[in-house]
């Protein structure tokens, strides 16, 4: 079985340019979050893996650091796990940080294939964002299990 690395840049290779107008470029995963992030007039989002490096980003380059993203939702993802197992509590999909403006860093966790990824969205104030971010996590998964 092929490591999760190689199988990033198999798929990111394989499917070059995926749904972007002549911008080979990008990669599939870029792909779907560039239309996520149009669709919510999302502001940022980082697919990220359980290690907590970065698997794509858009917009790309950004205002935010894919890389410092991808390390802190995997933070907020270990104090999550602390706190399940302290308080027996269910699996946690989803956190969702509100700052003072009102805009807020969503972090949707989730599973493809037996990987464990996050999927990280700043979304504007009042902006709702769920069925977008389930939206992108199917095609994520689809496209992983391939």
């Amino acid at each position: 079985m092929a490591s999760p690395l190689s199988r990033i840049l198999n798929l990111t290779n394989a499917h070059n340019g995926y749904g972007m107008d002549n911008q080979s470029s990008q990669s599939f995963f870029e792909a779907i979050l560039t239309q996520m992030n149009k669709d919510g007039s999302f502001i940022a989002s980082v697919l990220a893996s359980d290690a907590g490096l970065p698997v794509a980003a858009a917009p790309s380059p950004s205002q935010y650091d894919a890389s410092t993203v991808a390390a802190m939702v995997t933070l907020i993802k270990d104090f999550i796990q602390q706190t399940q197992a302290r308080l027996n509590l269910a699996r946690v999909d989803e956190v969702s940080i509100v700052v003072d403006d009102r805009s807020r860093l969503i972090c949707r966790y989730f599973e493809a294939d037996g990987e464990s990824f996050v999927l990280a969205v700043i979304a504007p104030p009042h902006q709702s964002y769920r069925r977008l971010t389930s939206r992108a996590i199917r095609e994520i998964r689809a496209e992983w299990v391939g």
